[in-house]
């Protein structure tokens, strides 16, 4: 005896299996998530490299507008009105540099220091004797406090809820908002200003504060402040006109001790300004015409600088393969659904039809054998003869019915349209079954269509009202211009009714029982040939067949 030998159950498979939509789903997204991971790492390099040059042009323009200020108010007259007007503009750039930039900057003209030190506003107001707008910086930050406390905002704690410009690192946030598909929209405009012309200073009253859609009226006229040298101004209804520019600087932290190389003006040495290592820069800082401190700028992840663009690039990714592989998947279920269908059918007609055929066959067969053995009784051999040619009518009009559903649904079946009376084709039908109950009434429907075709139709519905209705029990037939309508008593149930359009499919149980099971499919392609279609309905009793034609 042999132990410990397992002999495995030889598996058989089915060439042709039923597609599963969640495996064919599966393999094709995942193929397509690593097609477009592979797309997106590709983007995502392009969208950092674009980002990144984008933030060094501009910090190029930012510290080149910054030397060509410093450079201006060098060459201005101090005695001029001009030259506060072009220290107002040199504050001003390095306001707006702190906000766009995690950098610092220090500047040395003579006796003067301006440095990126401290957070501030600045607002420009149009003058009319000069025919130009002048700048002014708020005198204390602080002043604004009510406008962040009226609308919930935490002052200062993201420079991007204020400053608008952050929006310019990220393309597809700056995009979305041009096209106002989300609201960046942050504005503060000062219904009232108190304004110093001598020191390019103001101080606010009444602003108007609109952020992400909201509109806010706050009073920050401060209590406390010193007022004289200041001139108020009412702007009314025209306070849109102005606007107030709040910069928080991005790293408090920095300072003096964080530059890392200076610009500066030799007139010694050189005309124009030259670029010096800050461990190699000479810090007596008078022996320049001016001296501009840079520190580097900070790096910055691409999530950092564009988060809306970083974020979409791999949700896109993910989204387009999934999209794809469910288009893909559909097609291909669809595909294969089609191919098993008919698999499917095909197999179950062919059993239908070895089982239809195969009964008649066995009754031929024993007739033939009881007509040799009573070969000498004239009356038997009769009988049997008769039922022999009853099997063989029958078996000849199984294959009549299903050489003409194959014909049907290979559309190989010639049309004649012709007019047709759809009252008097009924009338003719009927006449095939002249034991069987009716009512029709209605209204006659007359159209061009293939007669023949139609009563085939109508003859299969009738036979099926004759084969499994109740024969105490009239058929209702109406005709109407819309639609036939043939009904029929019957005690069966059936809880998919539409099945019974399937070739094969019987009102009976059994398999054995009469008609080929082949009627209603037949008539159901007929009429489809037809451009009708055929309804089917089973309600308290009554079996309804329903040919609209249109």
């Amino acid at each position: 005896m042999i132990t410990g030998f397992n002999r495995k159950k030889k598996e058989i498979k089915q060439s042709i299996t039923e597609p599963k939509f969640g495996k064919i789903f599966i393999k094709r997204f995942l193929i397509w998530l690593g097609v477009f991971a592979v797309v997106a790492l590709i983007v995502f390099s392009k969208a950092e490299e674009y980002v990144n040059g984008m933030k060094w042009r501009v910090e190029q323009s930012y510290r080149e507008r910054i030397n060509e200020q410093v450079n201006c108010v060098y060459e201005a007259d101090p005695e001029s009105d001009e030259y506060l007007n072009e220290i107002a503009l040199l504050k001003a750039d390095l306001a707006y540099y702190q906000t766009y930039e995690n950098a610092y900057v220090e500047v040395h003209i003579g006796d003067m220091v301006f440095a990126t030190d401290k957070d501030t506003a600045i607002t420009s107001l149009f003058m009319g004797d000069k025919d130009y707008y002048d700048l002014f910086l708020i005198e204390d930050i602080s002043y604004l406090d009510p406008v962040f406390e009226a609308a919930g905002i935490e002052k200062g704690s993201e420079n991007k809820y204020i400053n608008y410009e952050i929006f310019g690192y990220d393309p597809l946030l700056e995009i979305a908002s041009n096209l106002e598909i989300i609201n960046t929209h942050i504005q503060f405009m000062p219904r009232t200003m108190y304004i110093n012309r001598e020191t390019h200073t103001f101080i606010p009253g009444v602003v108007v504060f609109e952020a992400y859609g909201k509109q806010y009226i706050v009073d920050c006229t401060p209590a406390d402040a010193n007022l004289e040298g200041y001139k108020f101004e009412d702007y009314g209804d025209n306070y849109w006109i102005h606007n107030i520019s709040v910069t928080y600087r991005a790293d408090p932290d920095m300072s003096s001790k964080d530059i890392d190389y200076y610009e500066v003006l030799d007139p010694n040495e050189r005309p124009y300004s030259i670029s010096v290592l800050a461990e190699d820069f000479d810090k007596e800082y008078d022996k320049y015409s001016w001296v501009v401190g840079y520190s580097y700028l900070k790096d910055n992840s691409f999530f950092e600088l564009a988060p809306v663009t970083a974020i979409a690039i791999p949700v896109t990714a993910f989204l387009m393969a999934l999209v794809v592989a469910l288009i893909l998947s559909f097609v291909k279920y669809q595909r294969e659904k089609t191919v098993w269908n008919i698999f499917e059918y095909r197999t179950k007609t062919t059993e239908a039809m070895a089982h239809d055929l195969k009964t008649p066959l066995a009754a031929i067969m024993a007739y033939a054998e009881n007509l040799e053995e009573a070969s000498e009784d004239p009356s038997k051999v009769r009988e049997y003869s008769k039922n022999i040619n009853e099997k063989v009518s029958a078996m000849d009009h199984m294959i009549a019915d299903i050489l003409a559903l194959s014909r049907g649904e290979t559309s190989k079946i010639e049309v004649t349209a012709e007019d047709v009376s759809v009252m008097e084709l009924v009338k003719l039908s009927l006449m095939e079954f002249p034991d069987m109950k009716t009512e029709l009434n209605g209204i006659d429907a007359r159209f061009k269509t293939d007669k023949k075709l139609l009563k085939q139709a109508v003859d299969n519905l009738l036979s099926n009202c004759d084969r499994y209705g109740d024969k105490k029990s009239p058929v209702g037939i109406t005709v109407t211009p819309e639609e036939l309508i043939i009904t029929n008593k019957t005690d069966k149930t059936y809880d998919d009714v539409e099945s019974l359009k399937k070739p094969f499919v019987k009102g009976e149980d059994s398999r054995g029982a009469k008609g080929t099971g082949l009627g209603l499919a037949i008539a159901e392609n007929n009429l489809n040939i037809l451009g009708f279609r055929l309804e089917l309905a089973s309600e308290n009793g009554m079996f309804k067949a329903i040919v609209k034609f249109k």
